[in-house]
């Protein structure tokens, strides 16, 4: 009988869902050809998903949410991009938030997505998972 290896972990993140116009906005790390959700991981020091949107929309976007209007959307998972093997998890929300999103820190490049085009050069879970989803809202 052959030994089953077992699969990694997923990779989990937390994602903030802006909607304007008809397009939701996605965000490029520098270095990466592939849009994502803006967001992250939970770190050490984040008390929880909460609390790591709002660091991660601090540090990444320039933007401040309201925490305590945070409301999860749902749980997405597709193929990590760039990560053959490994699979992505999205927890996303959406949250009332003040300022204007601009890239800071890793953020190479932010853009409107509409949510009727294509998003080709979109991660997997973006494209196949949470558009789809957004489109039905």
């Amino acid at each position: 009988m052959a030994e089953l290896t077992p699969s990694p972990p997923p990779i989990n993140k937390v994602g903030l869902c802006v909607i304007r116009g008809g397009c939701v906005l996605l965000a490029r790390t520098r270095g990466t050809q592939v849009f994502q959700i803006p967001g992250g991981k939970v770190e050490a020091g984040d008390a929880d998903d909460i609390a790591a949107l709002a660091r991660e929309c601090r540090e990444e976007l320039g933007l401040e949410i309201a925490p305590e209007t945070a409301e999860l959307l749902g749980r997405f998972s597709a193929a990590a991009a760039g990560k053959p093997g490994l699979i992505v998890t999205v927890k996303l929300y959406r949250a009332a938030f003040g300022g204007e999103p601009s890239p800071n820190a890793e953020i190479e490049e932010l853009r409107w997505q509409p949510l009727e085009g294509t998003a080709e050069d979109a991660s997997d879970v973006v494209r196949l998972r949470i558009i789809p989803f957004l489109r039905g809202l």
